[in-house]
């Protein structure tokens, strides 16, 4: 069985540095990628890397350089052969507006960034375990 993995589609490199450290100490089983804008995420989306190989889930900013989130996510969700790709979107933002926006376009999840650390190590293995362990993506 392949190792699961996560893509976290963030610029912050202070927030990258603290979920690369959570990754590290509470959620070993797990690999992730980072990509740190929404055009390079596009192109990664073309590969057939992530097309062979999508991840268990989207862990996506939505103020991103390049292509804001909401404007990635719209982008996967209309590409047939990867648009079942679970997205959480992770933002500092709690705009009702970006929140129905997210759903609207078929985000699976909007959860607002932790404040500190503590909250960090509390909220993103549980997010993670839910979409790997819990979630049946469709065959």
């Amino acid at each position: 069985m392949k190792k699961p993995y996560i893509l976290s589609i963030e610029d912050n490199r202070s927030d990258i540095v603290l979920m690369e450290r959570v990754f590290q100490k509470e959620i070993p089983e797990c690999e992730v990628k980072y990509i740190e804008d929404g055009e390079s995420a596009i192109q990664y989306f073309e590969t057939n890397q992530f097309s062979d190989n999508p991840p268990n889930c989207i862990l996506m900013d939505i103020k991103l350089p390049k292509m804001n989130g909401l404007e990635v996510l719209d982008y996967l969700r209309n590409k047939k052969k990867i648009k079942d790709v679970p997205v959480v979107m992770l933002s500092s933002s709690d705009r009702s507006e970006e929140i129905k926006n997210t759903y609207d376009l078929g985000g699976n999840s909007y959860v607002e960034k932790p404040k500190n650390y503590n909250d960090l190590v509390d909220r993103l293995p549980k997010i993670v375990n839910y979409w790997i362990s819990y979630n049946k993506a469709p065959a």
